[in-house]
């Protein structure tokens, strides 16, 4: 039994000495005759193993984003965002992206097919131009910057067409649309193919991008039609709630335009939108383009001389101010201060950016009260109206930007003329209401 007790501890050693590496801190009891151990190799003479680990290839990244068709679910600009129903009322119901295994795929906005390339950094190419730029919600959700707001789309959502529409003009139907007014007064109607030159259609959206919205949201096909030089190209897409047309060039960009119900049974522009690039369709000249809303040439409507009574602060006096206003497109609401909006209707008028704001002080310190916080103020030249002598300037307050003409009717009477959102350009309507103010102190 003894004998059998030392083999085993002698096994027991050697076991213990390789696993050490073959190195040993203490010499070991050297095993009886019966048991022959194997001596433990010297130290110096192997080294301890140093774990070396072999190359191995980087592993393929999964990808960020899954091939699939991804439907509209919801578009969101400027805080507003616009679901189910209302995305058929903005026109952009009809865009969805298909994502392809081998990096490619098919953008169509608004029925406008587009040939993409993409990365897994989410860029989005057009003709190899990185045009927009999209990101992973989930697996199955996609957020597309686009314009100035962001499309939601989700894999497996069917678009609502069953297959695209080309980019080129369509063959002329059999019984084309007749030319003139169409079924809806507003709308796209006729055969035009819609094609204009490059120049005027980065013009065309760049003009319609400048315009208020007021004034936007209240243009007919015939008006565009009549801006562009040329009807646009009926969509023949009326379901009653929406209907659009497209104005394109000879290298396939396009401008779509939806119209919808104003409210009063005409049809107005409810959306638009562009293939072309923000650089170059902002670079485009609009100077042949007309001048509307506040850019009016003065003479264009017939005006009204119309007088208001004001205020002088809290004080007791009042002075009444005439002024000749256009009959179309200026609609002036008096309150403390007399105000004068620019909107194609009344009912829009309160909810307009473009306005004149008359008020009356009773010195130049409280004309100037928050002149503290102006930002990037700048002196204009002086100009004289009604007879008065008026300092003028240009500044940002509250997130406004402004232009003032102040100066003093009475001894204790200051006026201050204020404008935002106005072209006060040389010959427009704004230059001729404001040159044509008079001021009476009761």
């Amino acid at each position: 039994m003894k004998r059998f007790l030392i083999m085993i501890l002698a096994m027991l050693l050697i076991v213990g000495t390789f696993a050490c590496g073959g190195e040993s801190k203490t010499t070991p009891e050297q095993p009886t005759a019966e048991a022959e151990a194997t001596p433990a190799p010297a130290a110096e003479d192997t080294p301890a193993p140093v774990d070396t680990p072999e190359p191995t290839e980087e592993p393929t990244p999964e990808p960020v984003f899954s091939a699939g068709e991804y439907g509209i679910v919801s578009y969101e600009v400027e805080g507003v965002v616009f679901e189910g129903d209302p995305l058929v009322v903005t026109g952009i119901i009809d865009t969805y992206l298909i994502l392809n295994e081998d990096m490619t795929g098919t953008l169509v906005l608004m029925g406008q097919v587009n040939p993409i390339t993409w990365a897994h950094d989410g860029a989005v190419m057009v003709s190899d131009v990185p045009y927009y730029t999209m990101h992973r919600i989930d697996d199955d959700t996609i957020a597309l910057d686009y314009l100035n707001g962001v499309l939601t789309l989700k894999r497996g959502v069917v678009p609502p067409t069953q297959a695209p529409v080309e980019t080129e003009a369509p063959d002329v139907t059999e019984t084309p649309a007749p030319v003139g007014e169409g079924e809806f007064p507003g709308a796209p109607y006729g055969d035009s193919d819609g094609v204009i030159d490059r120049a005027t259609l980065t013009g065309l959206y760049h003009w319609m991008q400048e315009l208020p919205s007021g004034f936007l949201y209240a243009m007919t096909f015939d008006e565009i039609g009549a801006a562009a030089g040329k009807q646009g190209r009926d969509n023949q897409n009326n379901n009653g709630s929406t209907q659009s047309a497209n104005w394109s060039d000879e290298e396939g960009d396009s401008v779509t335009v939806t119209f919808k119900d104003g409210g009063d049974g005409v049809w107005v522009c409810c959306a638009i939108a562009t293939t072309m690039s923000s650089n170059e369709y902002r670079a485009a000249d609009i100077s042949g383009f007309p001048k509307i809303a506040s850019s009016t040439p003065a003479g264009t409507n017939p005006t009204e001389k119309q007088t208001f009574e004001l205020k002088v602060g809290y004080s007791d006096p009042k002075v009444n101010v005439t002024v000749d206003l256009p009959t179309k497109n200026w609609y002036p609401d008096k309150a403390s201060s007399l105000y004068i909006y620019c909107a194609p209707n009344a009912d829009k008028a309160e909810n307009s950016h473009s306005y004149f704001k008359i008020e009356f002080k009773e010195s130049l310190d409280k004309i100037d009260f928050y002149k503290d916080s102006f930002e990037n103020l700048t002196e204009l030249a002086p100009r004289t109206i009604g007879g008065i002598e008026m300092q003028g300037r240009s500044y940002k307050n509250v997130g406004m930007d402004w232009i003032e003409y102040y100066g003093e009717v009475a001894e204790g009477v200051w006026v201050s003329i204020k404008l935002t959102g106005v072209d006060l350009s040389d010959g427009t309507e704004t230059e001729a209401i404001l040159m044509s103010m008079t001021f009476a102190l009761q």
